[in-house]
């Protein structure tokens, strides 16, 4: 089973676009991490509540966890689906968190669009494209070609010549 993390700012948007994840690996199945990334605070009250921080958790939208739900039950290879918390802002914090969840690829498209979800969100490609885990940026979508539409492609552009 690969482990597979992708940023998100729990917009339904990043669930819809992990599907391009599948084609790149096929016959495997998948675990996929959510994550999001925060700066740790310097107060000291807050560092210790941080282990009991369930705010973030609260601020999911209902839409996210559908997203998420209809992506494992309309995908066989999902096998497990989590969300998870990046609390650091330096390389060794993220591969320390990398480590722990067995991160085998981080899914990174080209067009993802970071946003802020907090005063203490961090753009995590600053990271990604450092820590020495595969970055699959491209998403591999096939789309299948009708054997006509190339024949009747031909037949246009000599059409044209002609």
């Amino acid at each position: 089973m690969k482990t597979i993390l992708i940023p998100t700012d729990f917009n339904e948007a990043s669930v819809h676009a992990s599907q391009g994840i599948f084609g790149n690996f096929p016959d495997e199945t998948f675990k996929l991490i959510f994550f999001h990334a925060y700066k740790l605070t310097d107060s000291i009250s807050d560092l210790l509540m941080l282990s009991r921080r369930t705010t973030e958790y609260g601020t999911i939208p209902e839409a996210f966890h559908k997203a998420c739900y209809e992506l494992k039950a309309k995908n066989e290879p999902v096998k497990m689906l989590q969300i998870e918390y990046f609390y650091g802002s330096t390389m060794a914090a993220f591969r320390n968190f990398a480590e722990a969840n067995e991160v085998d690829a981080i899914f990174y498209p080209g067009h993802y669009n970071f946003n802020k979800i907090s005063k203490y969100s961090i753009d995590p490609s600053s990271f990604l494209n450092k820590s020495g885990i595969p970055v699959i940026k491209e998403m591999y979508l096939p789309v299948p070609i009708a054997e006509e539409t190339i024949i009747e492609k031909a037949q246009n552009s000599m059409a044209e010549m002609a």
